[in-house]
């Protein structure tokens, strides 16, 4: 039987901040992928568990996904590039089986999906072959996601405290320049900040 731990990891790159990480046995997940296929830069990868990724409609496959009913399975995003932390740079998917009392990860790969809609990721995985099988006692995987939960949350509302002063003044800013302002600056901005709440 394996563990898994929401951990705190410090980051590979100076540009981004320290961040929750998936610990397997001990070890960081990107780092035994990188281990098993070293030169794929699959080191410094970032769960997709994290407040970071961009999309909501992607947050909320993610989060539906992790944690499958009892006796079925799912294939899930559980990795993905800390840069554009969305579905279409480098992502990692998990086949996820719930046993009804434990977890398993069956399987682990590169997704390929081409669709560019949420609800289709998954749907072309490259399975890697040299991963192995990993199984996690239920009440395990379920602190690990509490874990997760909990730091999603404090990013959320420290991302909420911090971004409603500087929504306003760049609201402010848009509507002197244009009186039918385009939302989308701020969307940019949003998206391109929520990165760096760590």
């Amino acid at each position: 039987m394996n563990s898994i731990h929401c951990k705190l990891d410090k980051s590979d790159y100076d540009a981004y901040p320290d961040f929750m990480n998936f610990e397997v046995d001990g070890v960081w997940l990107d780092e035994m992928l990188d281990e098993l296929y070293p030169g794929q830069e699959y080191k410094g990868l970032v769960p997709t568990l994290l407040y970071w990724m961009e999309l909501e409609s992607e947050r909320k496959v993610v989060w539906e996904r992790i944690l499958p009913e009892a006796g079925q399975k799912s294939i899930c995003p559980i990795l993905m590039c800390p840069d554009d932390c969305d579905f279409f740079c480098t992502l990692l998917d998990a086949e996820i089986e719930n046993t009804g009392s434990t977890i398993k990860w069956n399987r682990i790969g590169f997704d390929k999906t081409e669709s560019y809609e949420p609800e289709n990721i998954g749907s072309t995985v490259q399975w890697f072959e040299k991963a192995p099988v990993l199984e996690f006692p239920l009440e395990n995987y379920e602190a690990m996601l509490a874990d997760f939960k909990k730091q999603f949350e404090a990013d959320k509302q420290q991302w909420e405290q911090w971004s409603k002063p500087h929504k306003e003044k760049l609201d402010n800013a848009e509507h002197r320049e244009h009186p039918n302002p385009d939302n989308s600056l701020m969307d940019k901005v949003q998206g391109f900040i929520s990165k760096f709440i760590g």
